[in-house]
């Protein structure tokens, strides 16, 4: 009993802790946000200078080079198999879509929040709701709708418990975040990354070295073929 006075005292403690912590929450995902995009704008960079400068240097000669290996290992070169997605877009729920949607913006709509404060919050997580609508992805509807337990006590979860919750998503979301900063670290130590920094001189002569490289590579490769009658 006397537990229970301590925690309904606490109360205005709790509810002023846990907009502290939606506002972290949302500085943190920010970052996180912004750190997941400079990765894949890295990667595509990446990519792409692999694609049209790498390739169309050295690709003639990787080709006939993996096929060498390949033939000694007892490889076929197969096709990429074309998955299949209409049954899974036949299946697609769009009434639960639905109803998920009108469940979220009953929730987050900020007109609905008369708190001048927390209207940024939940414009910030309606948007969010929005854009998963039109997008029509149920998997991050449902996403949104388990932080609204948490975060607005959609469901019945004490304060205390939705304190507990906020905080470990502030660390994986603080964990997320310096695991793509290491994995950016590791994209930069790449060897085609390195490659792009060079001054186009540069990375000539280094691409003549790494052809020549690949050339010695297939004729030792060739050679070994035919001693074993390939």
């Amino acid at each position: 009993m006397d537990n229970s006075k301590a925690l309904i005292s606490k109360e205005k403690e709790f509810v002023e802790k846990i907009k502290k912590l939606r506002k972290e929450i949302l500085q943190k995902e920010k970052i996180l946000e912004d750190t997941v995009e400079k990765y894949v704008t890295f990667e595509i960079s990446i990519k792409n200078f692999y694609k049209n400068y790498y390739l169309a240097k050295l690709g003639e000669y990787i080709s006939i080079l993996e096929s060498l290996k390949n033939k000694l290992l007892g490889i076929k070169n197969v096709g990429n198999e074309i998955k299949n997605d209409v049954e899974e877009a036949n299946n697609f729920d769009e009434k639960k879509l639905k109803v998920l949607y009108r469940k979220l913006a009953r929730i987050y709509h900020p007109d609905k929040n008369c708190d001048e404060e927390e209207k940024e919050f939940f414009k910030i997580r309606m948007a969010e709701v929005n854009t998963a609508f039109e997008k029509r992805d149920l998997k991050e509807l449902e996403r949104l709708l388990k932080k609204a337990y948490v975060e607005v006590g959609y469901g019945g979860l004490s304060s205390v418990e939705r304190i507990k919750y906020m905080e470990e998503d502030l660390y994986i979301i603080t964990k997320m975040t310096e695991i793509y900063l290491e994995k950016i670290k590791i994209l930069e130590e790449n060897e085609i990354a390195q490659l792009m920094k060079k001054d186009p001189r540069e990375r000539e002569e280094i691409i003549e070295k790494i052809r020549e490289r690949i050339l010695s590579d297939i004729d030792m490769y060739y050679k070994i073929c035919i001693k074993l009658g390939y």
